[in-house]
């Protein structure tokens, strides 16, 4: 593990739960990044492979995030698992680290927000989570980027609500921070940091890679993260849920559209 951030970003990281660093990856890094998201968002829906997600927005049926796409894009796949990206993960967790998830938020024009949460209500294998997000188009209060208390983060899970998201009461009283992000920044956070996204009321897309890694220590438990996923989303099909499953918990605030 090579050390890649200095005392005042673990300070700040210890502090708030969350550190954004400018400029994370390089011009020609983003620009990967960028020609592989807009590769993964055609790529046909294949529900035995990767996972799909659209929603209904002004402009009609788009696509709201794709889900578990690490053997199927080689670039996405030695960005994700090498290199600086799980180094500094580790160093933030203080041990070594492992991909848990991976997933492509595309919000585009129009494309629902969401409401304040924590992460680790979804994630109910470890206890230990660190999530990093990557900046593909900017990300401005306007398009929808990331708003987040800070100094929360070690308090546990807070006044959760029946969708397994903060409840709304509370949040209102919370100061929220928006973070704006340039391609190739980075922000990590812990999946205890609160966080809130309001919609892309602009007409530009901001997408943004997110990935999500756990202490090796705990074990490789993505595939069985994954398989429980896949599971609930299919117990609620059956159930005719009238919300928009996208995680196991309810803050996504998109409009459902017919899965193509």
């Amino acid at each position: 593990m090579n050390t890649i951030l200095n005392a005042s970003q673990l300070d700040r990281w210890y502090q708030t739960g969350y550190l954004k660093i400018p400029g994370f990856l390089s011009a020609s890094e983003t620009e990967n990044l960028r020609e592989w998201v807009e590769e993964i968002s055609d790529w046909p829906a294949d529900p035995e492979k990767w996972m799909h997600h659209f929603e209904q927005t002004p402009s009609g049926v788009r696509p709201a995030r794709t889900e578990y796409i690490l053997a199927y894009h080689p670039g996405i796949r030695q960005l994700l698992t090498l290199g600086k990206i799980p180094d500094c993960a580790s160093e933030l967790m203080g041990e070594a680290a492992i991909l848990y998830k991976e997933k492509i938020n595309y919000k585009y024009p129009g494309g629902g927000g969401y409401a304040a949460h924590q992460d680790a209500p979804a994630y109910e294998f470890i206890r230990n989570h660190i999530t990093c997000s990557i900046a593909v188009d900017p990300a401005t209060p306007e398009n929808g980027c990331l708003f987040f208390a800070p100094e929360l983060h070690q308090q546990g899970l807070l006044h959760l609500d029946k969708n397994g998201c903060i409840d709304t009461e509370y949040a209102e009283t919370l100061d929220w921070e928006p973070v704006p992000m340039q391609p190739g920044d980075a922000l990590f956070f812990s999946s205890y940091a609160p966080h809130k996204s309001p919609p892309n009321e602009t007409q530009q897309p901001r997408r943004t890679l997110y990935l999500t890694y756990n202490a090796r220590s705990e074990g490789d438990l993505r595939e069985e993260y994954y398989a429980d996923k896949r599971r609930s989303f299919a117990e609620a099909d059956t159930t005719g849920g009238e919300k928009l499953k996208i995680s196991k918990i309810g803050h996504f605030d998109g409009k459902p559209a017919q899965q193509i």
